[in-house]
């Protein structure tokens, strides 16, 4: 015979301000219970308030899909090197403000083409 789970089923839990009522009063003992119950994975760290974060946000993916964060979509200018993308500034004439930091650099670069309609 299945053991009665001492958890709120799928379905059962009004809404997602219900389902923080619930969470904020559960122990991490009871929230990584729940979540191995559910067989969901998700993102150990050491930092136990993140982990609670984490694993809040596990057990109400489950629950309310709809709020799930979802995976960042590849970016259209990820197939450029930044060495490409300075590359095509200088043969077209755009200035692009330097930085010492690549991502800052990379991030003005595409932005300074973009306004110069050298990329779309």
């Amino acid at each position: 015979m299945a053991k009665k789970s001492v958890y709120p089923a799928v379905g059962t839990v009004a809404d997602v301000k219900a389902m923080k009522k619930v969470i904020k009063g559960m122990t991490m003992e009871q929230l990584t219970g729940w979540v191995t119950e559910l067989k969901v994975e998700y993102k150990t760290c050491e930092d136990q308030s993140i982990l609670r974060m984490r694993l809040a946000m596990a057990i109400k993916a489950v629950h309310f899909p709809e709020t799930a964060v979802k995976p960042k979509e590849k970016s259209k200018y990820a197939d450029y090197s930044l060495e490409d993308l300075v590359g095509l500034a200088s043969e077209h004439s755009v200035p692009v403000e330097v930085t010492d930091n690549e991502r800052i650099l990379r991030m003005r670069t595409i932005m300074a083409l973009r306004a110069h309609k050298v990329i779309v």
